[in-house]
């Protein structure tokens, strides 16, 4: 798919006419070989066709032609052909045409072609039958209208003979209709401030068919004439070449009509179609990239270039000893722009779909890869070779990556064995990186982070600041953070309020979703200005839902006080005072607010789940549970409650309770009284926490039975199902 920007046409179609007569004249049959005198009158040019003498008015944006005195036309009629010539041009513009013919038949069907050289024969139905090598000189014009006035001027009309006697003539005038029409094309490129592009070879494709070009001109013109032929087509491509590089323009549904002239200015783009290359390419600034890649070559972004991806295909891996290379190499600082879609995977399993180099001893040598744009991005590495070692963007196996910035785009980044989806390889380093805004989904592989550092491999700074981001670990590591291992290591991790949303699951055994994998490290961690993780701990005793899913921002819920605790949180995002209310706002009572302070879990607040305790699950399928009712605009973070968060909710739910005396309390009545009809189907079970400690163990909350049923926190070995409750922290 080709890149198209500005497309202006003015055309000014020459008017089309046609004459026909039902005048009956007696049948004369023709006498073999019997030689016939032929006039007749053809209208002037400018009532149906682009004919010799050219004069351009471009101001009025049309072209006045003129017939020119012994021009040849060909008559096909009674299976034969015949040539006559322009005898005079009348002072009307029309043209008085004379010969003579052979075999002429009243009131037969005659076809005039001009030029007569145009037609090499008469084919059995009587047909007149086209030279091609007249035809292929739309394929080596140079550019100029004189050339087209003399070369490819073709035209086509019909008309009925009158024969009397030995005297042969038509039985109304004919109107000589183009079969071209011309394009003026005015050439420029797509800077902020349009320059003109000088170009010695410029061609017109309907998709693979070349349908007009230049021969490559001595003189380089940024204006060029090129005669095309009249037709509907589904997409039109120019193409330019100026010095080495070549430029693009594409536009869709484009209709050239018969004896039409069009005026055209051409923004254009610099193109790499990759279905043409056949060695190793740098990309320079101001390209756009295109096309499937079939040879196994490098294919190389210019240091400091801005380069534009659309619908490229990188995906020809190599062997262990050919093709030792990244999908799309950055040679320093580089700018991708996404638009269509566009695959690219690495060559090797030791190297990255995109990578961008980095030095691991003096980070502040990294250079940055930043992407934008809206259209789509799907990266990984090798795979055919092994399980791949190298990142989907960033680094390769034991290399050094450097700076990586997502502003836009719709991003899936998925790692090899031991490799992030975006950060490092196995065993490399990476640079700080930063999400801005798009949508981004990054798997790592085995042993490492979705976002991160691979399995051994060290990660500068994970910023989230906008867009929707989800990002899943491998085995033992986290899905923000590092990956497992004692060299596994990630400097540190913020995420802020201008986020759509961030969703984080840890691999399977992983200790954390968000943070140090499984004997890795991670530096300090911050959400929405809260510190959560520091020295490789968590703040709070260990109790923070970053082991949990889902971060959704931002926070309207806010603005509520003590004295709204048991108020209900409706679906449209409202609180309403009890769930009578809420329904009588046509809103569903999705959550009671059930704490509010500055607790150490939560920025101002809990509400707890209503209405929605699913069947019982097990405690992996517990921690990644984000099917909480939906309300709108996403006013706070579902989460499965932390020990803290259940002891804040009994006593913020409690009819009558004391902060103090969490193993003696009675939520139950409290609920009740605040929700009305609608409540919270307790189960005479265990609830699940979200405190972990071990691979298969977790706080739980014990029975809730009885009108003085007690709250009790257990540190124990799972092996059972228990319920979920979910609360929505704000």
């Amino acid at each position: 798919m080709k890149i198209f920007r500005l497309f202006t046409i003015a055309a000014a179609a020459l008017i089309l006419s046609a004459c026909s007569s039902e005048d009956t004249a007696q049948n004369n049959n023709p006498v073999a070989g019997r030689q016939m005198h032929f006039t007749a009158t053809i209208a002037a040019p400018n009532k149906g066709g682009t004919r010799t003498v050219y004069t351009e008015d471009t101001e009025n944006k049309k072209i006045t032609v003129a017939w020119k005195v012994d021009d040849e036309i060909a008559l096909v009629h009674d299976k034969v052909m015949d040539v006559v010539k322009v005898k005079t041009v009348n002072a009307d513009g029309s043209a008085t045409i004379d010969g003579t013919i052979t075999s002429a038949t009243d009131e037969a069907t005659v076809q005039l072609v001009y030029p007569a050289a145009r037609v090499s024969a008469v084919n059995s139905d009587g047909n007149p039958e086209f030279n091609e090598t007249v035809s292929g000189k739309l394929l080596t014009q140079d550019g100029t209208l004189t050339y087209i006035q003399n070369n490819i001027d073709f035209r086509e009309g019909e008309g009925q003979l009158s024969v009397n006697g030995t005297k042969v003539t038509l039985n109304a005038a004919v109107d000589m209709v183009s079969s071209i029409a011309i394009w003026k094309l005015t050439l420029q490129d797509d800077a902020a401030t349009p320059a003109a592009l000088a170009a010695t070879k410029v061609k017109i494709k309907s998709g693979e068919n070349e349908l007009a070009s230049t021969a490559t001109l001595t003189q380089a013109t940024s204006t060029v004439y090129l005669a095309l032929p009249c037709d509907s087509y589904d997409e039109l491509t120019i193409e330019a070449t100026v010095g080495e590089d070549t430029y693009s323009f594409t536009k869709s549904a484009v209709t050239l009509n018969a004896s039409a002239y069009y005026q055209s200015t051409v923004t254009m783009e610099k193109i790499v179609d990759l279905s043409t290359v056949t060695t190793a390419t740098t990309i320079k600034d101001g390209y756009t990239v295109t096309g499937t890649l079939a040879a196994k070559v490098k294919i190389s972004i210019a240091d400091g270039a801005t380069v534009t991806l659309d619908g490229v295909s990188i995906n020809a891996e190599g062997s262990w000893t050919d093709g030792i290379y990244a999908g799309i190499t950055c040679e320093g600082d580089a700018t991708i722009i996404l638009k269509g879609t566009n695959t690219v995977k690495g060559f090797h399993q030791e190297y990255p779909g995109i990578y961008v180099p980095g030095d691991k001893n003096d980070p502040t040598k990294n250079k940055t890869l930043t992407i934008q744009g809206t259209g789509s991005l799907t990266a990984s590495t090798a795979s055919s070779i092994g399980n791949g070692y190298g990142a989907g963007i960033g680094g390769g196996r034991s290399k050094a990556c450097g700076n990586i910035k997502i502003q836009g785009g719709t991003i899936t980044a998925t790692g090899g064995d031991n490799a992030a989806g975006i950060g490092t390889g196995y065993e490399g380093t990476c640079g700080d990186i930063t999400i801005s805004g798009g949508s981004v989904t990054a798997t790592g592989g085995a042993t490492a982070a979705g976002i991160g550092s691979g399995a051994s491999g060290s990660c500068g700074n994970i910023k989230i600041e906008g867009g929707t981001v989800t990002a899943t670990g491998g085995k033992f590591a986290a899905g923000i953070g590092s990956g497992s291992g004692s060299g596994s290591k990630c400097s540190g991790i913020k995420i802020t309020t201008g986020v759509t949303s961030v969703t984080a699951t840890k691999g399977e055994f992983a200790t954390n979703s968000i943070g140090a994998g499984s004997g890795g490290t991670c530096g300090t961690v911050t959400i929405g200005g809260t510190v959560y993780w520091e020295n490789n701990n968590y703040v709070g005793a260990g109790e923070t839902y970053l082991k949990q899913s889902t971060i959704l921002y931002p926070f309207p819920l806010s603005a509520v006080t003590s004295s709204q605790l048991g108020w209900i949180v409706g679906a449209d995002g409202n609180i309403y005072a009890d769930a009578t209310a809420a329904e009588a706002a046509s809103t569903t009572a999705v959550a009671m607010i059930a704490y509010v302070g500055n607790g150490s879990n939560c920025t101002h607040g809990l509400a707890i789940q209503l209405n929605a305790n699913p069947a019982s699950m097990d405690w992996s399928a517990a921690c990644s549970y984000s099917s909480y009712p939906s309300i709108t605009g996403n006013p706070g973070t579902w989460r499965l409650p932390s020990k803290t968060d259940w002891q804040n909710m009994f006593v913020g739910c409690a009819k009558s309770g004391d902060a103090s005396a969490s193993d003696n309390m009675n939520p139950i009545a409290g609920f009740k009284e605040k929700i009305g009809a609608t409540g919270i189907t307790w189960k005479s079970f265990f609830y699940w926490s979200s405190l972990g400690s071990g691979s298969f163990a977790c706080y739980v909350l014990v029975s809730l039975n009885g009108s003085n049923a007690k709250a009790v926190f257990n540190n124990v070995h799972v092996s059972n199902e228990y319920p979920v409750l979910g609360c929505l922290a704000f």
